[in-house]
């Protein structure tokens, strides 16, 4: 047995005992990569895990408190207003896309 031979089959066991890849070629294989540990446990991790209440929530479970959104209030009346100048959303059907089929 030559030296070189010698070499790579010390080569090839070395790598099935500590549980590398053998590659000879030098070959990229993306190992590198695999071996690394996730991040995205880690990203999870960081921020705690606390859920936040919303006002619709509590007026869905609890209807008979008659508790009203502001914010949602202000936005309809807005969304009134709008319709009344005529700057409101089209009828379902009378958009956009189907004035360009009638050209």
């Amino acid at each position: 047995m030559s030296t070189a031979s010698k070499i790579t089959t010390l080569n090839k066991l070395s790598c099935a005992i500590f549980g590398n890849i053998y590659n000879p070629n030098g070959l990229r294989t993306g190992n590198k990569i695999l071996r690394e540990r996730l991040v995205g446990p880690t990203i999870n991790s960081y921020y705690p895990n606390v859920k936040q209440i919303k006002l619709r929530e509590i007026t869905r479970m609890v209807p008979e408190m008659n508790l009203i959104d502001q914010s949602e209030k202000v936005r309809l009346e807005d969304l009134s207003e709008k319709k009344k100048r005529g700057k409101g959303p089209p009828k379902k059907g009378q958009g956009r896309r189907s004035t360009l089929k009638k050209k």
